[in-house]
């Protein structure tokens, strides 16, 4: 079995955090699906059953010393559909806010084809050696930074999108929980944006720059950025915040007008 190094060591401490809220998200999205039949929390409850998946499939990729590319794979795939359900959420709501704007949908979906067909060359791109050491895993530098900008673009075009839905849907004559609404879905988007935004921006900067082979043996960042930033910890925590801004909507709009947007599914 690999060495248990710093980098691997907290790759496992994260990836268990991650699987704890993943798991407190699953409850929470399914008891939302029961009593609301929505697609949203149904989006949700796949997002934290492929984020619990992940966890056991990443340790077992950076510990394993045999099988190496099928591991590898296992933690590829299953990160990936991750990362297309995540988009698919922002997507999805992105949609709903611009009130189903066909021009939206055409956007969302090449979006979500550029996401898909990136996945796929990196599974093809990218493998795992066996060595006398352990697993050489060689990472596609090529696939990293065009995963990482397309989830660049995905932020970028739900927070333009909900920034100009709320200029050309709501005039001075709304309702003011129309106006509370949008502004709650602004704050909801730019600062699920930042956090996204950063992670992908250092992980874009790092595969541009740095050595992207997992080495064994040798200590590497490279362990810790599908745990800290890819998958795991940053993407579980941005999907299951939306609990609280389901809570905060609620609290404003207790008595729907007809006319409003209904966005607590």
């Amino acid at each position: 079995m690999a060495s248990m190094q710093t980098p691997i060591v907290a790759s496992i401490f994260l990836v268990a955090m991650s699987f704890e809220n993943a798991m407190k998200g699953l409850v929470l999205s399914t008891q939302k699906f029961n009593a609301s039949r929505t697609p949203v929390p149904a989006i949700m409850i796949v997002a934290n059953l492929l984020s619990m998946a992940f966890g056991p499939m990443y340790v077992w990729s950076i510990l394993a010393t045999k099988d190496c590319q099928d591991s590898s794979l296992a933690f590829k795939i299953c990160m990936h559909l991750f990362f297309c359900t995540f988009s698919f959420f922002l997507l999805y709501k992105t949609w709903i806010v611009s009130q189903k704007r066909s021009v939206v949908a055409v956007g969302a979906t090449l979006l979500m084809a550029n996401r898909a067909v990136w996945a796929v060359l990196d599974c093809m791109w990218s493998h795992s050696i066996p060595t006398p050491l352990g697993c050489l895993y060689v990472q596609d530098r090529t696939a990293v930074i065009g995963i990482s900008t397309g989830g660049i673009l995905v932020d970028i075009f739900c927070t333009a999108t909900t920034i100009i839905s709320a200029f050309r849907d709501v005039d001075d004559d709304a309702p003011s929980k129309m106006h509370k609404i949008y502004r709650v879905l602004i704050a909801d988007n730019v600062l699920r944006t930042l956090s996204i935004m950063a992670v992908n921006a250092f992980t874009l900067n790092y595969a541009m720059y740095s050595t992207l082979n997992l080495i064994p043996g040798t200590p590497s960042v490279m362990i810790l950025i599908p745990a800290i930033s890819n998958c795991k910890f940053v993407y579980t925590q941005a999907i299951n915040i939306e609990f609280f801004w389901i809570t905060v909507r609620n609290d404003i709009m207790k008595e729907p007008e007809r006319d409003e947007i209904r966005l607590t599914s």
